[in-house]
């Protein structure tokens, strides 16, 4: 029984080695189909057999990873492969023959189209580095998948930073051959992002793909987001913030002799911020200068403002009782209580600053005390509808600013 069952053995062994022999292909087999394929190819000239005829070039791109995007510099650095197929009608073979699919050839072996990219950031670049691959099928399909790091210029428009919105394109064009020699034709209509790898700082928000029928070049759009929320944890909110502080400056004792020094501090502290944001924004005002350096730039002057304000509210309360306050103060001090007293529903106090004979008890400290709180209203409102405008404009934006 066992002698038996060794004899099937033996016969699958056999039947085995014998089916594997049949539909295997030897290295010397192989060697003489790729030096009969590859031969005596002129690899400058064009895979067609009318020379007349046009070579179709199927084109898409595949990004990997967005690098970086400096707005300053306005270069955009993308990692990503092109996918580029087209019929070579000098190579085909009969696969049943030889049971050969597929063939992998360097490409200084048979022609390949040149591409460059043409909105490179340093010099005129090809899409390709050297040693690349291509598969050719027995159909005379081949497939070029050339890979690297592109980088393009991209001019960023900075209007609503740190919310802005980027559109960032890169184009390929054939170099060397005109429009009745290759046509280059996309097969998607957007970038595949199959293999993509998030970036931290920007979003991708859509791709698109227009085509120029004279110059066969592709124009590869990708619109791209910016996260902003490290931007406002570490210039919005330290901007809003030194503002506030500033309105306090009104509510500081003049008798401390700090008001001054204050206000100048959280001026200079403005000054540093916009320094910063300016260092990290291109120095172009085009289509328009950028929200949050008008931002600072306000803010920047109504420090500025409120300075002047302090001194003019201090050199009248360390006036001299023995200069008589003038008619003119005297008005602004009474018109400005039975204001805040009408705001305020205070009808006591009202009528105490109505009565006859209150003018002659007017001091001058009295004065700069009205001229700190109508100063500090005045700069309240007026830093609440800055930050208004701020906001509504890098959110649906301003009429007359875009």
């Amino acid at each position: 029984m066992k002698m038996k069952n060794s004899g099937y053995v033996v016969i699958m062994i056999l039947l085995i080695s014998f089916f594997r022999e049949s539909f295997s292909v030897s290295y010397t087999n192989f060697d003489a189909f790729f030096k009969n394929i590859t031969g005596g190819k002129n690899i400058n000239l064009r895979p067609v057999l009318d020379h007349k005829s046009k070579v179709n070039i199927y084109m898409f791109f595949h990004l990997i990873n967005i690098q970086e995007f400096n707005e300053v510099e306005g270069k955009l650095s993308l990692t990503g492969y092109f996918n580029i197929s087209w019929v070579d009608q000098t190579i085909s073979w009969n696969s049943t023959d030889n049971e050969i699919e597929e063939v992998t050839l360097e490409e200084h072996i048979i022609w390949k189209p040149s591409f460059i990219i043409g909105n490179s950031y340093d010099g005129v670049k090809f899409i390709h580095k050297d040693h690349t691959v291509m598969r050719v099928q027995s159909n005379g399909v081949v497939k070029w998948t050339p890979g690297d790091n592109y980088e393009v210029v991209c001019n960023a428009d900075v209007s609503r930073y740190p919310f802005d919105t980027q559109l960032c394109k890169l184009q390929i064009l054939p170099w060397g051959y005109t429009s009745e020699e290759i046509v280059v034709v996309p097969i998607y209509d957007y970038i595949v992002q199959l293999w993509f790898n998030p970036q931290k700082t920007w979003e991708f928000i859509e791709s698109s793909i227009a085509k120029n029928e004279g110059l066969q070049l592709l124009e590869f759009s990708m619109k791209l987001k910016r996260n902003p929320m490290f931007f406002v944890l570490n210039l919005i909110l330290p901007i809003c913030v030194m503002i506030i502080l500033n309105i306090f400056v009104f509510l500081l004792p003049p008798e401390s002799g700090e008001r001054v020094g204050y206000a100048v501090t959280v001026l200079l502290a403005i000054a540093v911020f916009l320094t910063i944001s300016s260092d990290n924004l291109p120095a172009t005002s085009s289509p328009r200068i950028s929200s949050i350096s008008l931002l600072l730039f306000t803010d920047v002057v109504i420090s500025a403002v409120i300075v002047l304000m302090v001194i003019l509210s201090l050199r009248y309360y360390h006036r001299e009782d023995t200069y008589l306050v003038s008619s003119f103060m005297r008005g602004f001090v009474n018109v400005s209580r039975i204001l805040r007293c009408q705001v305020c529903s205070c009808r006591r106090k009202k009528e105490k600053y109505n009565e006859t004979g209150n003018e002659e008890e007017i001091k001058w400290t009295d004065v700069g005390k009205e001229i700190d709180i109508i100063c500090g209203i005045f700069i309240t409102v007026v830093i609440c509808i800055v930050n208004a405008l701020y906001i509504i404009d890098v959110t649906v934006g301003l009429p007359g600013l875009d």
